[in-house]
């Protein structure tokens, strides 16, 4: 499925993803929160509890691609617990990862009269497939537009949207079945973790141990450049 088009990369601030997710929809008692560690128990105490979703920024090495593409050639993915969508726009990964967080919420956290909710969740059905969620997040950006409105929000320089980003976002949240959920839009479908019996997803070990991997697997030079946000009730 090719690209749509190519946008400013979102940087990983709690303001721009607060910001866009309460403009299209998101109730105002949710809010993202930077995540300071994720073993640390005096740092965790200051997050809301529950962590509903977690939003990971990490830098795309070539150990990680060949573990992408290796994990995906196994298929069996999953899509009819949890909402997934495919990531058709070039540099649009922060915009996948906010949707991914929102769309497995419980619908109590939408506000029905929002931009998600008319052109995106009231439109997806068990029979929507893989292409047409793709286009309807691709409608709903045409909406938002991301580059006039968010693309150079951030405090660093935003790169021009039409470069090579090394950074890539992905959601992780529980689906309806109980499990937990990396949702990627890189991927060819939801991963599913396993069961969770925890409420607060960052207390779950499998959650802590996925990220834990992925940062031991990454270029020792790298592995500063990973960046967390939970979405949870407003502190």
């Amino acid at each position: 499925m090719p690209d749509s088009k190519c946008v400013i990369p979102l940087e990983s601030n709690p303001e721009i993803f607060n910001s866009l997710a309460h403009k299209i929809g998101l109730s105002p008692v949710l809010e993202f929160n930077d995540v300071f560690s994720i073993t640390d128990p005096q740092l965790l105490a200051f997050l809301p509890q529950p962590v509903m979703a977690l939003v990971m920024l990490f830098p795309l090495t070539e150990s990680y691609e060949q573990y992408r593409k290796q994990e995906d050639a196994k298929g069996g993915h999953d899509s009819s617990k949890v909402i997934w969508f495919k990531q058709t726009i070039r540099n649009g990964c922060g915009l996948y990862a906010l949707l991914h967080a929102m769309a497995n919420l419980p619908r109590e956290f939408i506000i029905e009269d929002s931009m998600v909710n008319k052109l995106l969740l009231s439109q997806l059905s068990s029979e929507s497939s893989v292409e047409e969620k793709a286009k309807l997040v691709e409608s709903l950006e045409q909406n938002i537009q991301l580059d006039d409105n968010y693309g150079n929000q951030g405090q660093t320089t935003a790169p021009d949207a039409t470069e090579s980003v090394e950074f890539h976002f992905i959601t992780y949240v529980k689906g309806s079945d109980g499990h937990l959920y990396e949702l990627d839009g890189r991927r060819t479908g939801p991963v599913d973790l396993g069961e969770c019996d925890e409420t607060h997803i960052l207390s779950d070990p499998k959650l802590v141990e996925k990220i834990q991997f992925y940062m031991n697997n990454t270029d020792e030079a790298q592995r500063n450049h990973f960046a967390l946000m939970a979405l949870g009730a407003c502190m």
